[in-house]
């Protein structure tokens, strides 16, 4: 996966705190075709019966299906990932935010973890993406590298999150 192509789709839209997506899982399942009986019968005629028809087709990029963001590339395909996985990209965003601006020593801790609770981005052991804190924003838009590769390898090991890793793998 390219570095930091999850940051500046997730950075320019501001932590994503709303998502209007609200399923990423792909439909893997699909009813066979039906074909008659082997054997009609009938006043007194027998024949043959129809073949089965075609199952289900792959899934939306969900678990166990085609990964339907490969075919873009660039943004599109880290864009395409984050509308497939928005539950992954808001826990990547959260990351983000952490390694940013809550961890210690952190680019971004003067504005993020700031002492007002209608701006404080960084909370007990967590992080509130629901405040309005541009000053944050902007800052981690612009921040340090390192606090981006730090949330996507975090990212990465974590169950809620990791596939939109995988999916993004695929982009190029």
């Amino acid at each position: 996966m390219k570095a930091f192509g999850f940051a500046a789709i997730l950075s320019s839209v501001g932590l994503m705190a709303a998502c209007t997506v609200t399923s990423g899982e792909g439909d893997t399942s699909g009813d066979g075709g039906s074909g008659a009986s082997g054997t009609t019968t009938s006043s007194a005629t027998t024949g043959e019966g129809g073949s089965g028809g075609e199952g289900g087709g792959d899934g939306g990029g969900g678990t166990g299906g085609a990964n339907v963001c490969a075919e873009e590339t660039g943004d599109a395909c880290f864009e395409c990932c984050s509308t497939e996985h928005p539950d992954e990209a808001e826990a990547l965003s959260k990351l983000q935010a952490w390694y940013c601006g809550c961890v210690e020593d952190a680019p971004c801790a003067a504005d993020c973890d700031t002492d007002d609770a209608t701006s404080d981005v960084c909370v007990d052991g967590g992080v509130n993406v629901a405040v309005d804190n541009s000053a944050c924003d902007i800052c981690m838009a612009q921040a340090a590298d390192e606090c981006f590769l730090a949330a996507e390898a975090a990212c990465a090991e974590a169950d809620d999150c990791k596939a939109l890793m995988t999916c993004g793998n695929d982009c190029e």
